[in-house]
Formats: structure tokens, sequence, C-alpha cells
């Protein structure tokens, strides 16, 4: 086992020349945590981009068969990690866990310097960040096609699945079959500030409007809400980065057809049953359904939809343009 790292990348380097070091040190962030791009180091040593790209190859192959050697209890407990997790696994997680394995953690830029001992050896494999992916490290070339068949998979699952379903239930866990850590390498993937998987591009996971991010809100909780208490969620889940103003937030409210206002100020979702319209077209939509009811039914009936004062419901029932009385005491739409 690797005891002391430091002291290991520098006996790796006792043979190099300065302008090696210089290379090695700054392309893998060994001196100070920060990796310098191809530019920066051929800038600061006077030659070109392409040149510094040839040092870096050469010395990482000059070094693979004696850091395989030397660091090799290491890189079978990286094998065997990799192994246990379907033999790929996003960079920043593997390399956590390669942290604790060390026998001393107290080292600076320690992430860093245990990344650049399996790049120099080669083993595990490494896969870099691009536009649609995450870093990540995989054991084999088959392991790799089977995460990207994976992705293809869960991918179709969740774009063509039930939306609810999959945040409500996390159907998506019994497709995963114990490969959901997968799913964090992906990058058309996300996970909310509640916890929520899904496709980055629902609303419920990356919000990006204020409508948005109140609709997650009252997704979340499940209940009406002032728009008061909407602006105030948003900002204590830091779901947006400037202050939500309760005004902005009331004025989004009212121009969106998926919040339906119950009360004073008070707004729930329309997915959540609650139907758009007045007092009057909501009575008049109950007894359509329903039939007749007397006024305490009406009352009841109402109060799922709307939180109202029992008078102002009645009051509504009493208009004769469209409700009547019939013989038995309960009301109907004058329609019918």
């Amino acid at each position: 086992m690797v005891q002391n790292i430091d002291q290991f990348i520098n006996t790796l380097f006792e043979d190099f020349n300065p302008k090696q070091k210089k290379v090695a040190f700054g392309r893998f962030g060994l001196k100070n945590g920060k990796r310098l791009t191809l530019q920066e180091i051929g800038d600061e040593l006077g030659i070109t981009r392409e040149r510094v790209r040839q040092i870096e190859e050469q010395l990482l192959s000059k070094l693979r068969d004696r850091v395989r050697k030397d660091a090799k209890e290491l890189i079978d407990i990286a094998t065997k990690r990799l192994d246990s997790m379907h033999g790929v696994e996003l960079d920043e997680t593997f390399i956590s866990a390669m942290k604790e394995k060390l026998p001393s953690t107290d080292v600076k830029y320690i992430t860093e310097k245990l990344r650049f001992v399996f790049l120099a050896a080669g083993i595990p494999q490494y896969a870099k960040e691009d536009d649609t992916m995450n870093a990540y490290w995989f054991s084999t070339k088959e392991s790799k096609e089977n995460f990207i068949s994976f992705v293809k998979r869960m991918t179709q699952f969740f774009k063509g699945g039930d939306r609810n379903q999959i945040l409500r239930e996390k159907s998506y866990l019994s497709e995963c079959k114990g490969c959901e850590h997968l799913l964090k390498i992906p990058k058309h993937f996300g996970v909310n500030v509640f916890g929520d998987l899904g496709l980055r591009d629902w609303a419920e996971i990356e919000p990006k409007t204020i409508r948005d991010k109140a609709y997650l809100v009252l997704k979340k909780h499940g209940q009406p809400l002032h728009f008061v208490s909407v602006a105030k969620n948003i900002n204590e889940f830091g779901l947006d980065k400037k202050k939500a103003h309760t005004q902005t937030v009331h004025n989004e409210l009212i121009k969106d057809n998926r919040f339906v206002l119950v009360g004073r100020g008070i707004y729930g979702l329309k997915e959540h049953g609650f139907e758009t319209g007045t007092v009057r077209e909501v009575i008049t939509t109950l007894l359509k359904k329903h039939g007749p009811l007397t006024s305490n039914e009406v009352v009841t009936l109402v109060n799922k939809q709307r939180f109202l004062k029992e008078n102002t419901i009645l009051l509504s029932l009493q208009n004769r343009k469209y409700f009547s009385r019939i013989e038995n005491g309960k009301y109907h739409t004058k329609q019918a």
C-alpha cells in the first residue's frame, strides 16, 4: 500500500528534468490543486501546446509500469471497488472512496494526487468529462459498453414513463437493479433540492423560471399555499440565486394555468384536482357531476376545491339565474 502519497509521487519524479516535472505538476494539479491547460503551461515554458501534450504523454508512458508495480495494492483495491459498482463509477465518488483507503488523508490536494496515481497507472481507466457525461472511471471496455447501453435504456424509460409516478414512487429503482449510482454520470439526469431524480429538462428537477420554481414548491408541499409562502419556500430551499419577491411570484401564478386560485391569495395545482373557475362555475360543475345536492353537500364539496367561508358559497348557490331548489330541498343547475 502507498503509505505516503507525497513521498511516493516525489520518488516517481526523481529522474525527470525540471521541464517534465513542471508539466506533470501543472497538468495534474499536484502543486496547488489547480489543473493548468496545455496553453497555460506552454506559455510559462515558452513551448507550444502540442509540445506540452507530447511531454505529458511521454512521462505517463515512462511511469506506467513503475506505478502499476509500486501501487499495486491500491490499484487492486480500486479495481475491486469498481467491480462492486458494476464496473463504472463517477469520478468524484470513486476518488472520495479511494481516499478512505489511504493510511493518511491529511495531505494537501490529495484528490488530485490520488487521481494522478490512477491516471499514471492506466488502471482503472478514465473517461474525461464532456458535453454529455461527467468524468468517470471504468474497469474494462465491456463495462463501459454496458454502461452506455444502460444510460440509453434508462433515458428511454424516463422519457416514456409517467413522470409523476417516477417522482412519487421512484419506479426507476426497479429498472436500475442496483445501478442507480450510474445515473449521476450522464449530464441529462439531475437531482433537485428535495433529492428527486429525473431528467434535467423537467420543471420538477431543474426549474428555470419563477413559475417552475413555484410549481415545484406546491408539488412537493402537496397542499395549496398562499403566494407569500410560495415565495418564502423558493428562497428557503435555494431554488433561485436571487431573492424571489412575493409580488413577482403572485404575478407569475396568475398567468400560468397550472395554478388555481382557491382562496384569497391561495393557490393550488390543477393536477392535484383543483378546478379553475369562479365559485359559481365550481358549483355548476359539481351539480352536473353529482346531480342534485343539499346545501351542506355543496359546501362540503366546494371546500375541497376552494378555501371559502360557508356564507360565500351559499350566496352563490342562491343565484336563481343559475341554480334552482327542487322539491326535496336539494339544488340543481337551472339548465337541468
